[in-house]
């Protein structure tokens, strides 16, 4: 394997992404057959700004510890974006295919009010074409977001594989989109829910068409909800493969205005 790559690394010019198969004629020989290729098109990293040494428990929205797939970068979020796991979970098919929608419209309106970046945290694969995997958005949809969180988790019996992107990666790579994928019981990575579910939910101001998805999708504008937490801080070292967001009204925590 490690000569396939380089071989393809060396034909492309860059790392690379793969998938194949393995058709074993015997006890002793084996086929490998290369099925897809990606290239990871790097993009020049931003610098990352020194992180706060402590971040309060009941202000830290999620440390990831990989996988953290493009480029580096420190910033101010406005808007986040939440399917809820839990609820998700429990949806019948087809009402999993109407959240997608509503979502992707949700995150279009969000984006005819500002360019400014937004984050998008849900369970499972992003852009499955399997609903019990994760949410079949299509890449059209959710295009305008700046970092995408996969939270590998579903239901008790049914812990899905993580996508890494591969749905659209090259969109992602194109679009300077930055994944993220959030094991919650692998130490070291947190996932507030308390905090992602109980704060105010702007999804029937932002779009009022889908509000009857509230209980599922919440959309969180921490400048107007929260008193005192002006804006979501965020960094990633793609390089240390560390992530992680949380809510400051710090004017002095280091991301770009």
């Amino acid at each position: 394997m490690r000569i396939l790559l380089k071989t393809v690394e060396r034909a492309y010019g860059s790392p690379v992404d793969i998938e194949f198969t393995a058709n074993f004629c015997s006890e002793d020989s084996y086929r490998i057959n290369l099925v897809q290729c990606r290239p990871f098109q790097v993009y020049g990293s931003a610098p990352v700004t020194q992180m706060p040494a402590e971040i309060p428990g009941d202000k830290l929205v999620l440390r990831v510890n990989g996988p953290v797939i493009g480029r580096s970068r420190s910033e101010r979020i406005k808007w986040v974006v939440y399917v809820v796991p839990s609820v998700y979970a429990e949806l019948p098919v087809n009402q999993r295919y109407g959240v997608a929608r509503c979502l992707g419209r949700a995150v279009q309106a969000l984006r005819a009010r500002s360019a400014d970046p937004m984050m998008l945290i849900g369970p499972g694969r992003w852009g499955t074409s399997t609903p019990s995997l994760g949410v079949p958005v299509n890449f059209t949809e959710i295009s305008h977001v700046s970092i995408l969180c996969e939270v590998v988790t579903m239901r008790e019996d049914l812990v899905p594989d993580v996508s890494l992107g591969t749905h659209f990666f090259g969109e992602l790579v194109e679009a300077d989109i930055l994944y993220l994928a959030l094991f919650p019981n692998r130490e070291g990575n947190v996932l507030n829910r308390d905090l992602l579910e109980n704060t105010p939910n702007s999804l029937g101001e932002v779009f009022p068409e889908g509000e009857n998805w509230s209980h599922v999708i919440r959309i969180l504008q921490p400048k107007r909800q929260l008193q005192n937490q002006a804006h979501v801080a965020f960094h990633a070292d793609t390089f240390k493969q560390t992530a992680v967001a949380y809510f400051t009204s710090s004017d002095t925590d280091g991301t770009e205005q």
